[in-house]
């Protein structure tokens, strides 16, 4: 079985190189990762590690909502210049979020110009959702055609009305503690499903097997046929565009 990690902060580890992670993910048939930037200072160090690794490393670039204050002026032409610079690109992470108290309309004006970059070149769209359900509602119809819900772990009515719009949905380790896994697990149509690590956060990339199984049992298919669709998922999420 082969696994493509939709979701990880290489950057972010401090006890372990990249190389290393790789090799030890890879002994668990994890191949390839999505790198995500939360911060601009991620933009360089991801780009050096897509170059590093340009057969397992798919670059991801954009500004979390919690550090968009962070931003400094022109942030825009220079993500699109990584844009430009890196063809396989995703934009994100991005998205929108309620609990770090952060104004309203600057997460919607940030947002607003990763979803503009996103369908300028045609990249897949990293969405991160924290108590945005509502707030979602008046962005369903301006994102572009490829979109992943990240770390997916609310609740269904939620998760049903992302389906409906077209969301692609990638659930990672922490969602096994939902209260409505069983409901999420099953939702998800099958070639909407992708699975992440989000490590260093919130798991590792090796245990992703191990979430496809527990996915796996809970649709009443085989850890084996699931892993195989999930992988193809992800591979035509990512090459959307190209």
């Amino acid at each position: 079985m082969q696994f493509i990690d939709t979701h990880i902060h290489l950057q972010d580890y401090k006890s372990k190189s990249a190389p290393q992670i790789l090799r030890e993910a890879g002994q668990f048939g994890v191949k390839k990762f999505v790198c995500a930037a939360v911060v601009e200072a991620d933009w360089d160090k991801i780009a050096v590690l897509a170059e590093e690794f340009p057969q397992q490393i798919i670059p991801a670039f954009g500004l979390h909502p919690w550090y968009i204050g962070q931003a400094l002026p022109g942030w825009e032409e220079r993500l699109a210049g990584f844009l430009s610079r890196f063809p396989a690109a995703l934009v994100g992470e991005t998205g929108l979020d309620k609990l770090k108290g952060i104004a309203a309309p600057l997460q919607e004006q940030f947002f607003l110009e990763h979803i503009r970059l996103a369908g300028e070149f045609g990249r897949p769209l990293i969405i991160h959702a924290v108590k945005a359900a509502e707030w979602l509602e008046n962005f369903w119809q301006l994102l572009p055609s490829k979109f992943v819900l990240h770390s997916f772990s609310g609740r269904p009515g939620f998760l049903k009305r992302a389906i409906g719009q077209g969301a692609y949905v990638s659930f990672c380790k922490k969602v096994l503690q939902n209260r409505d896994f069983a409901e999420l697990a099953k939702s998800v149509p099958v070639g909407r499903l992708l699975l992440e690590s989000d490590g260093p956060y919130q798991s590792e990339p090796q245990d992703i097997p191990e979430l496809a199984a527990a996915v796996a049992t809970i649709r009443n298919e085989t850890q084996e046929a699931l892993s195989r669709q999930v992988y193809q998922n992800s591979e035509e999420f990512l090459n959307a565009g190209h």
